[in-house]
Order: C-alpha cells, then sequence, then structure tokens
C-alpha cells in the first residue's frame, strides 16, 4: 500500500500490555517505512519508551474526553504533520482524537484493548466516530456488533501480534537463574502480568500456597509490575510464601525468563482480549494453563496447544498446574503445538498486514468508495 502518515494517541500512563502492544505497531508500521509518531499522556512511560526507541513523540495532556485545549493541540499536530490516520486506543484520547478527526476530515480507526462491555447508551458515540474500530478479540468484536450496533464490516478482530523470533525456544540461562535466585534443578511455575486485580495474581499465590505442600520442590515466579505491587507483595506474608515466590518486578528480557519456566499461568479473571503474554509463552514453546477468560480460548485449545480451567476455579488451576508439573511429554507437546498456533495466525507481520489492510479500507470509505 501506499506509504502513510499515522499518528496513535494513548490517553494512559501506564505500562502493561495494551502499552506493549501500541509501542510494537508503532514501530512495526514504521519499520513499513509508513511515517509514524505517537501523542499521549507527557509523563507517561510509554512517551519515555517510545523516544529511546527513536519513535517521534508528542506531549498531549488530556484532562477529559471535552478538552478543549488538547483538541485544539491535536487537530494542529494532525495539520502539520500532514496525517493521514488517527489511530486511538484509550477513552480520553478517542473522544479527543475522535471528534478532532471528524471535524477535520482526517481518517480515524480505534482499538479496543479489553474484552470489557462498552457502553450501549446512545450518547456514547466514541465507537461511532471513526470509520474502523480494532479489537482484540472475537468476543468484543461481537459485542460491538451485536450490543452496540456498529456494522460487522466496521469491526475486525486483530490479536496482538508476536516476535516469533525474539520470543523463540532457547536453552535456560543459568547466571540469569542465579540472578532471580531459581535453582534449575527445579521446576518454576510462572505468571508474567501487570499487576493489576483482574489478573488475580492472589488466586496465583492462593494456588502456590496449596501446591508447595504437596510439591516442595516447586519455584514459583511473578514476573511484573503495576499499581498492586503492595497488595500482591503483601500475599507472600499472609499466605506463608516469603521465599518460594519470587517478584521480579518490570523485566524488558521477559524472552530470556521463558525458558526458566516449566509451567507459566494466566489467572485473570476478566478483560483479556487475546493476551500477548500467553501468545508469548506459546511462541516460546512453554506449557500454559490458562483461565477461560475474554478471547484465552481463541488460543489456548484445551488439550492442544495448553490446558484451560474456568476462571477464578482454584481447585481447576491446581489441577492443570499439577498435570503439567507431572508430565514432561504433555509439557512438550502443547508447547510444540502452541508456537506453530502463534506462527501461524499470530506473528507480528501478521499482525501489520492485518492493521495496514483495515487502514487501507478505512481511507476508501471516507473517499467515499467500497473497500
Amino acid at each position: 500500500m501506499d506509504k502513510l502518515r499515522i499518528i496513535h494517541t494513548e490517553w494512559s500512563n501506564g505500562w502493561g500490555g495494551q502499552e506493549i502492544r501500541v509501542l510494537s505497531e508503532c514501530l512495526g508500521m514504521a519499520g513499513r517505512g509508513h511515517w509514524v509518531g505517537l501523542a499521549g499522556c507527557p509523563e507517561g512511560k510509554l512517551g519515555q519508551r517510545a523516544r529511546e526507541a527513536g519513535l517521534a513523540f508528542f506531549p498531549l495532556a488530556m484532562a477529559g474526553p471535552w478538552d478543549a485545549r488538547a483538541m485544539l493541540g491535536l487537530g494542529r499536530l494532525l495539520a502539520a504533520q500532514r496525517v493521514d490516520v488517527l489511530h486511538t486506543h484509550s477513552s480520553v484520547d478517542s473522544w479527543v482524537g475522535g471528534l478532532v478527526a471528524r471535524l477535520r476530515g482526517v481518517v480515524c480507526l480505534r482499538t479496543r484493548h479489553l474484552s470489557v462491555p462498552v457502553n450501549t447508551n446512545p450518547l456514547n458515540v466514541v465507537y461511532r466516530l471513526p470509520q474502523a474500530v480494532i479489537t482484540t478479540g472475537e468476543s468484543i468484536r461481537r459485542h460491538l456488533i451485536d450490543d452496540y450496533g456498529l456494522a460487522a464490516e466496521r469491526v475486525v478482530s486483530i490479536p496482538t501480534g508476536v516476535d516469533t523470533a525474539r520470543f523463540a525456544p532457547r536453552p535456560p540461562e543459568a547466571a540469569l537463574a542465579a540472578e532471580l535466585g531459581l535453582d534449575l534443578a527445579r521446576p518454576v511455575v510462572a505468571i508474567v502480568a501487570v499487576l493489576r486485580s483482574w489478573k488475580r495474581h492472589d488466586l496465583f499465590c492462593q494456588m502456590a500456597a496449596s501446591l508447595k505442600g504437596s510439591r516442595p520442590d516447586v519455584q514459583f515466579l511473578i514476573v511484573g509490575d503495576g499499581p498492586g505491587w503492595q497488595r500482591v507483595n503483601g500475599y507472600l506474608d499472609d499466605m506463608g510464601l516469603r521465599g518460594a515466590v519470587i517478584m521480579t518486578g518490570h523485566r524488558a528480557d521477559v524472552e530470556r525468563i521463558l525458558p526458566l519456566c516449566t509451567v507459566c499461568v494466566l489467572c485473570s479473571d476478566a478483560a483479556e482480549g487475546v493476551p500477548q503474554a500467553v501468545l508469548q509463552q506459546m511462541a516460546a514453546e512453554r506449557a500454559v494453563a490458562a483461565s477461560d477468560a475474554g478471547d484465552v480460548g481463541q488460543v489456548v485449545i484445551d488439550g492442544q496447544t495448553g490446558l484451560l480451567y474456568p476462571a477464578g476455579d482454584l481447585a481447576a488451576l491446581e489441577r492443570a498446574v499439577g498435570r503439567l508439573l507431572g508430565d514432561a511429554e504433555l509439557r512438550q507437546r502443547l508447547g510444540r503445538a502452541g508456537r506453530q498456533l502463534v506462527q501461524q495466525r499470530h506473528s507480528m507481520e501478521r499482525m501489520l498486514d492485518q492493521t495496514e489492510a483495515i487502514y487501507a479500507k478505512a481511507l476508501a470509505w471516507c473517499a467515499g468508495a467500497r473497500p
């Protein structure tokens, strides 16, 4: 397709799966020859990492969805940069960006990253402002069509793509294991997730407390940071897990940590599309036990690419983890099948191909043609 001038907006000042996807998508499209910029929270971690990666970042404070100053600033930016496509990601920036794009005749897209139902009040027109909406899973796509009333052709599900070369199987590093306090001779059960309530680190810790009695050889690893750090850290004392569970904080080298993990766990009970952490684990040929939340079941096919258990069910989680710990052949089979699925359907290149395709359709619609 023709090279485009694209600006993404992101109001969030955090750093989790959503922000990682935004940055990866920006860099991926820039790598394809498009000019890409990012406008967002001046103090956010996303802006810092965008600058470090060499991406054009434009600080844009947004006090709320009707922030006139933010609208004026974004309007000037779109004009100065001769933008073809505006791509928004969170609630506030989608209101600001959607309204500005409509007024200026700029093509706009919105990505809905979470599977949480949207407000279907007729006054909530934020998803009607853009020419197209991208979701990270099929269930939220269906919700926007069936319950919110968007035309099916305007909504496309594009799960997060994974760099399958970066997250390829590799030997575990003894030095990294020592740095983290892990014994390579003992199994490791890990959760990789931002520390937020719906990720259910409490469930992970309850599982660890239960299993450590029958499997004292197992080590438990919590990889990630976030607003729930103090709460999750408190579980270690409350449940007698101090010394049995290691918290690493944020790690930029997850691809090096995964080879140390025998079993990877997803405990979320809400808000998931197709989680990129799970896709990364599958790409690295790790055995995954995942909760059936959001669109997780699109990729964790029970007994084929991983083990799926009912969200919030502690006993089912314990059974799934115990089964994987006790069956090396099963772990290997699920790991190989998981990587194959990611390579075929969820690579970074596939995500970028699909994104370029919906950009082309939105530009065609805006010009009055059919895609």
